[in-house]
């Protein structure tokens, strides 16, 4: 068994401004509070901005990842969009 190993960016989120949604790790240092943000987090930063990030992200939840999937035209859903925890 091999142990592989998956990078991740982390994300926080600030506790402090509500205004300052998703901050990285290096941008930690303008006083504020943070906490590691969580899938419901980005998915509230997807919803603001427009924006999400394509790369692993490290969350509360775990490690997680950008989804994308499409349906048949049968099926009720058309497509799928979210992030997922991948471990």
């Amino acid at each position: 068994m091999t142990n592989q190993t998956i990078e991740a960016t982390k994300v926080f989120v600030s506790i402090d401004n509500a205004a300052q949604w998703i901050v990285f790790e290096e941008e930690m240092q303008a006083g504020f509070q943070y906490q590691l943000a969580s899938i419901e987090n980005l998915h509230d930063y997807l919803t603001a901005s427009g924006e999400y990030f394509t790369y692993n992200i490290e969350t509360a939840e775990g490690v997680a990842k950008w989804h994308e999937e499409q349906f048949p035209e049968e099926s009720p859903f058309d497509y799928i969009c979210e992030y997922r925890v991948i471990i």
